[in-house]
C-alpha cells in the first residue's frame, strides 16, 4: 500500500514540474492552479516567497493536492468495489 501512495505522489510531483515549466497551455494551469493560489494567498498575506521557494510552494502544493484527490478517488472507488462484492 505505501508504494502504491509514493508512486502517486511522485507522479503528480512529476506532473507538477512539467506544467510549471509548461505555463503555456490549460491543461498545465489546471494541474498548477492549487499551488498559483497558495502563492497569491501568501503574496496578499506579505509572506510570498521568491526564486526556489516560490518555484517550490507552486509545484508542492500541487502534487500534494492533486495527490490526495487521486487517492481518495482511488479509496471511494475501492469501497465501492468491496460494497458491491460484498452484497453480491
Amino acid at each position: 500500500m505505501g508504494f502504491r501512495v509514493l508512486a502517486v505522489f511522485l507522479g503528480t510531483t512529476l506532473a507538477a514540474i512539467l506544467a510549471f515549466t509548461h505555463f503555456d497551455n490549460i491543461p498545465a494551469y489546471i494541474v498548477i492552479a492549487p499551488g498559483y493560489l497558495v502563492q497569491a494567498w501568501l503574496f496578499e498575506a506579505h509572506h510570498a516567497l521568491g526564486g526556489f521557494g516560490y518555484q517550490a510552494t507552486m509545484v508542492g502544493v500541487s502534487a500534494l493536492v492533486w495527490g490526495l484527490i487521486l487517492l481518495s478517488l482511488a479509496a471511494a472507488f475501492r469501497f465501492m468495489i468491496r460494497l458491491v462484492r460484498r452484497l453480491s
